[in-house]
């Protein structure tokens, strides 16, 4: 059993576009705007508590958080 943790990739939709002050609130993770005007959050996190940490500045800003989604290497596609 590998117990080391490897960083996720999260990616986190946002309703709205960001201005230059809520984006400085997230430096981990890079934004993008979407082609429905929403933004997405792309980055590692180490693990759940930094997402949650990502998560609740997300709602202490008053964003709405529309999807998260993680990617899963292939490698572990076939776990299960």
């Amino acid at each position: 059993m590998n117990t080391t943790q490897q960083p996720s990739l999260y990616t986190i939709r946002l309703r709205g576009k960001l201005d230059l002050e809520q984006a400085a609130w997230f430096p981990e993770l890079t934004h993008t705007d979407d082609e429905d005007g929403n933004t997405l959050l792309v980055g590692e996190l180490p693990d759940q508590a930094a997402l949650m940490g990502v998560l609740f500045r997300a709602h202490n800003l008053n964003l709405k958080i529309l999807c998260v989604k993680l990617k899963v290497p292939a490698e572990r596609d076939n776990y299960g």
